[in-house]
């Protein structure tokens, strides 16, 4: 059970409304304060810059650059890393007005919102819906996200098991097909935030070093740690998710990057791989988090309960990970949300149970941690949803 939405109401852009439980609601003003209204009216759409990384393995950016622009495709450079590039996202756009509806889930609602198809695993219903109707895709929340064209009926996605189901012709706030692009087929761009990006800078991999992601699925940060060492390090992924690994290796082979990928729970990496035991330079912690911070964010359920077991868990991979590196070791632990608990509370523990020392990070691009729950707050790297256009948090620990 999730705890009931708070009686306050966010509009959305059709002015229906987007609700997120009491625990989120609260944790989120113990950070924000007054600011809760502006963090959450951010969440509820994309932050104004699409990001991609350019895979310096394959090309340079100007080349990249000159190559999507020739295709209609306004990308531009960033300002600060050199490998990330970005388009900027417009919106909203007005839907049409029409009869028929499609419910599809949060997940679902979120991407059709940026303007992605839907497809069979997520549509929850679409009572009376004929191949060819023009339909509005509304989240369970009763969202409008997107208009498109049906492609199966009623009862054609009763038989089905996946194929297209509406073909979106118009999204709040649509975006380029980019997994559609050759770009992206040969490997030569990576979808991935700058917050995300900056997460490899900030581990800051060396060539011989022996490095570790302890949580690599999808294998966006993997595979740029592999990029920013020319594939000249030795690096290893783990997760314990059979499909995950297997989607993580399809991606390190488009990129043609080189890690060594094992599926396993790598909370007992110490116990389960003591070769590794005080030999790693690197050790990347990006465990499950509430993820608050991936926008947009149509509407969160979590309750108390869940908030509380993800930073109890989140404490294990760390545990592990203190294990893992040699002395002088550096572990970047990271998070795509913003509450407290997973965020400082998690440093506070590092530092305080695993005897880790908070590191100045070699690049700051978000704001600087929260005081009053560890020392040396400010060299943490913060990013909020209303000042980024995105909520994630960074810390670099360093075993003494």
């Amino acid at each position: 059970m999730w705890d009931a939405p708070e009686e306050e109401a966010h509009e959305t852009p059709r002015g229906l409304k987007a609700f997120f439980s009491r625990a989120v609601l609260r944790a989120l003003r113990a950070v924000y304060g007054p600011e809760l209204s502006s963090v959450l009216n951010a969440m509820r759409k994309p932050g104004p810059r699409y990001y991609l990384r350019v895979n310096t393995l394959k090309i340079n950016r100007e080349e990249l650059l000159d190559r999507l622009k020739n295709k209609g495709i306004d990308a531009r450079a960033d300002e600060v890393l050199e490998e990330a590039i970005y388009l900027p996202i417009k919106g909203p756009n007005k839907l049409p007005d029409v009869e028929k509806t499609v419910i599809v889930d949060k997940f679902t609602a979120e991407s059709a919102m940026m303007g992605s198809h839907v497809y069979v695993p997520g549509v929850k219903r679409m009572r009376g819906v004929r191949a060819g109707d023009e339909v509005l895709v509304l989240s369970e929340r009763g969202q409008a996200v997107a208009f498109g064209i049906a492609r199966m009926s009623e009862e054609d996605l009763l038989k089905a098991k996946k194929g297209l189901v509406i073909e979106v012709v118009r999204a709040l706030y649509p975006l380029p097909p980019i997994r559609a692009l050759d770009e992206y087929r040969m490997g030569m761009i990576y979808p991935q935030s700058l917050p995300s990006m900056l997460v490899s800078r900030v581990l800051a991999p060396r060539p011989g070093d022996l490095v570790i992601d302890m949580t690599c699925a999808p294998g966006g940060k993997l595979s740029h740690i592999c990029q920013l060492v020319e594939n000249r390090a030795l690096v290893f992924g783990f997760d314990r998710n059979k499909k995950k690994i297997a989607e993580t290796r399809s991606t390190l082979a488009r990129l043609g990057c080189e890690a060594i990928l094992i599926r396993t729970d790598s909370r007992y990496l110490d116990v389960d791989f003591p070769f590794l035991v005080s030999k790693a330079n690197r050790v990347l912690v990006d465990p499950p988090c509430s993820a608050l911070g991936v926008l947009p964010k149509l509407y969160d359920e979590k309750s108390t309960r869940e908030l509380a077991s993800l930073a109890e868990y989140q404490k294990q991979f760390l545990k592990a990970a203190v294990k893992l590196l040699k002395p002088g070791g550096v572990v970047v632990y990271s998070v795509c949300t913003m509450t407290a608990e997973e965020c400082e509370e998690i440093v506070a523990f590092a530092v305080e149970e695993l005897g880790l020392q908070i590191d100045e990070q070699p690049l700051y691009l978000g704001s600087r941690g929260l005081p009053g729950y560890v020392n040396s707050s400010e060299l943490l790297q913060r990013f909020h949803p209303h000042l980024h256009g995105a909520g994630y948090f960074i810390a670099r620990l360093r075993k003494p």
